[in-house]
């Protein structure tokens, strides 16, 4: 009898197993944007062109949602040469010394009707714990690679400070020239491995 249910219980991890998938970051198809205030009057976007990772996800079962993404800082776009090289430069990211930002998400939590992935963010070479509110539409068939395909959706602010980037000018007002709270939107498309 203790075999049968060991035998059954295994078979239901592996079989729970079986659900979960996992999803690489199609990078071409992803948004990994920013928006900062500055001067105190207007936000200024931009964004990662290059992240790459995977997310493993069980529709059955959200609650086992992992994620791994890395974020090449070099990679950072605003459509203006002079706001890119600050962000690259040792005042902001520091792309020399730290060339990636990293995300690894371990646990799921849920609060106030919203899962949020949990997990530690690394930028600037500082790591800290966040809690990342997410959403996942699919799985559904990606038509041009005929796999299943997911949508990962993450907004979250962040204070730079908490970063080490510590830059801190001020108008003759005493505004900041840039805000320290960093608006962070993901809108991922994962493909099945």
């Amino acid at each position: 009898m203790r075999t049968v249910f060991t035998f059954f219980t295994i078979s239901l991890l592996f079989i729970s197993e079986l659900h979960a998938q996992t999803y690489s970051i199609d990078a071409s198809h992803s948004t990994v944007q920013v928006n900062v205030e500055r001067f105190g009057v207007v936000d200024v976007s931009g964004r990662f062109k290059k992240v790459e990772g995977t997310i493993t996800y069980d529709k059955e079962d959200s609650s086992k949602t992992t994620a791994h993404a890395t974020i090449a800082v070099d990679s950072y776009d605003a459509n203006n040469v002079g706001g890119e090289s600050a962000v690259k430069s040792k005042a902001f990211l520091d792309a020399e010394t730290y060339p990636d930002i990293s995300f690894k998400g371990t646990k799921v939590i849920s609060k106030n009707n919203s899962n949020y992935l949990v997990g530690d963010l690394t930028i600037h070479g500082v790591t800290n714990s966040i809690e990342l509110p997410f959403t996942i539409k699919g799985p559904l068939v990606d038509l041009p690679t005929r796999k299943q395909s997911i949508a990962f959706n993450a907004s979250i602010t962040i204070n730079r400070q908490d970063y080490g980037i510590t830059f801190d000018r001020k108008l003759p007002n005493g505004t900041s020239l840039v805000s320290n709270d960093i608006k962070i939107t993901l809108m991922i498309l994962a493909i099945a491995e």
